[in-house]
């Protein structure tokens, strides 16, 4: 019997045993689930037998072929066997393969490029797998999931070296990914935030970093980074009242459905693009402008820019804004209402006491004079406010930090005429994104990060986080064969 038939035979005797086992069960009364993972563990087996068939049938095929030639068209010389590890989704598997050699070409392994044979000995599947887990969990955790599934011994170093190899691959995906066929609406939105991100203290300066003053049980001092986070996104817009903004933040939500009909949900922001830069802001302001620049072939699309009140934050955006020739195009800069409030809080806080019955009251006035452009109103009352009587150090800085803010922002705290414009006047995408996209993965039980890993892990996470996991890893498959065999990507 030749090779490749009893081969055949054996997988066929395999697969034979795993029904004759299944057979066996109804007498022993079997749980379904018992069975499930039996059939399951056999069948990765089985998988290892097939995968191993199939290598076979590439290396005979190749032998078909005969002796390679070099770029000279000269027949390269069989230097022997030599071996490789290759770890697929089914297990450890040995592959030896002829090695030849020339001068020209050097070392050239034919299977190797007949099979597709990733760089290192994990396969491409598990590259997808463990990437994909790291991305939200910690590298430890990562392939514990893998490990119970598969039968496999799985590290988490092995987890953050493959990780951390599809990371370096995300820039490039980026730069030439096709906007074209993004459904965008008529109106581009980009927004910046920062997040602090904890770094371990042999790569930081102290005299440049930020450093916790008060440490919980158990935690050491540390130091963090700030990364700019950037939300390209589009919107159409959608005029609404103040009347409507004040229901949806002073209301009860209850109540409101029960007196009104449904309303349809608007999308403020659709195809939302996210990426983060450590310690580089201008890197993340540039990045964001020219997204929604790419999204948008016609070069007309207006363009609101959502911020907070850092002052070197806007100050960046409107430097990069004439550095690109748009200035004419943002259409304006919104203050997030959001945080507005915030400040409007603390006042209240201050002036009324935070037991006060009239507190809210009192925030709800004074959100309806902002929403409608009277901010110059509210200023004149909160500084008559602070003079009325006396206040503890921390309730005066607080309505003098309100003023002060309120001073410096009233340009972008036009909140009628974004209302009525229909323009959104919060940043809930950007600061969803410092949450979910930044700490989540980056704070995980007390971690600190190597500044290099730390952009790596933010950018292979901005893929899984826009939805373009499945194309990455396909561009990432072809291009590194492309690099190790000249294949067209």
């Amino acid at each position: 019997m030749d090779v490749k038939k009893q081969k055949r035979t054996e997988i066929r005797k395999e697969l034979e045993k795993i029904i004759d086992e299944l057979e066996q069960f109804p007498k022993a009364a079997k749980g379904l689930h018992e069975v499930e993972g039996h059939i399951f563990k056999r069948l990765l087996e089985l998988g290892k037998m097939l995968l191993c068939y199939y290598i076979f049938m590439v290396s005979e095929f190749v032998k078909l072929r005969g002796v390679p030639l070099d770029k000279e068209g000269k027949k390269m010389k069989n230097t022997g066997v030599r071996s490789r590890q290759y770890r697929s989704i089914f297990g450890l598997i040995e592959i030896k393969r002829p090695k030849y050699y020339s001068p020209t070409d050097k070392t050239h392994y034919v299977l190797d490029k007949e099979l597709g044979l990733p760089d290192g000995r994990f396969s491409y599947i598990l590259h997808d797998w463990l990437a994909y887990g790291a991305v939200d969990l910690d590298f430890d955790q990562s392939v514990n999931f893998l490990e119970k599934i598969l039968g496999q011994h799985l590290s988490g170093i092995q987890s953050s070296r493959v990780t951390y190899k599809c990371s370096a691959h995300v820039s490039d995906f980026y730069a030439v990914k096709d906007w074209g066929s993004v459904n965008d609406g008529t109106h581009l939105s980009v927004g910046f935030d920062g997040k602090g991100v904890p770094i371990i203290r042999k790569e930081t300066e102290r005299s440049e970093e930020s450093t916790s003053t008060r440490l919980g049980r158990g935690k050491k001092k540390g130091v963090k980074k700030e990364a700019t986070v950037s939300v390209s996104s589009s919107f159409n817009p959608k005029q609404r009242t103040s009347a409507d903004i004040i229901n949806s933040l002073f209301r009860n939500s209850e109540q409101q459905q029960l007196n009104s009909a449904p309303k349809e949900k608007h999308e403020w922001h659709k195809e939302k693009h996210i990426r983060a830069f450590l310690s580089d802001k201008v890197k993340a302001i540039e990045y964001g402008i020219e997204n929604v620049l790419k999204r948008d072939a016609s070069g007309t699309k207006p363009i609101v820019v959502l911020i907070d009140g850092d002052r070197a934050l806007r100050n960046a955006v409107e430097k990069v804004a004439v550095e690109k020739k748009i200035e004419h195009r943002i259409k304006t800069y919104v203050l997030d209402f959001i945080h507005v409030l915030e400040y409007v809080w603390k006042v209240a806080n201050a002036y009324k006491g935070e037991k006060s019955k009239d507190r809210e009251s009192w925030v709800e006035q004074q959100a309806i004079l902002l929403l409608d452009n009277r901010v110059e109103e509210v200023i004149e009352e909160w500084e008559k406010i602070a003079s009325i009587k006396s206040y503890s150090t921390t309730q005066a800085l607080n309505i003098k930090r309100g003023i002060t803010y309120f001073k410096n922002h009233i340009e972008m705290m036009k909140y009628k005429t974004y209302l009525e414009e229909g323009f959104p006047i919060t940043t809930g995408a950007v600061e969803s994104a410092c949450g979910h996209f930044v700490k989540s993965r980056m704070e995980r039980n007390a971690m600190h990060w190597g500044k290099e890993g730390a952009q790596k892990m933010l950018d292979i996470r901005a893929v899984k986080k826009n939805g373009d996991w499945e194309s990455f890893i396909h561009r990432f498959i072809n291009q590194e064969q492309k690099k190790l065999y000249k294949k067209a990507a």
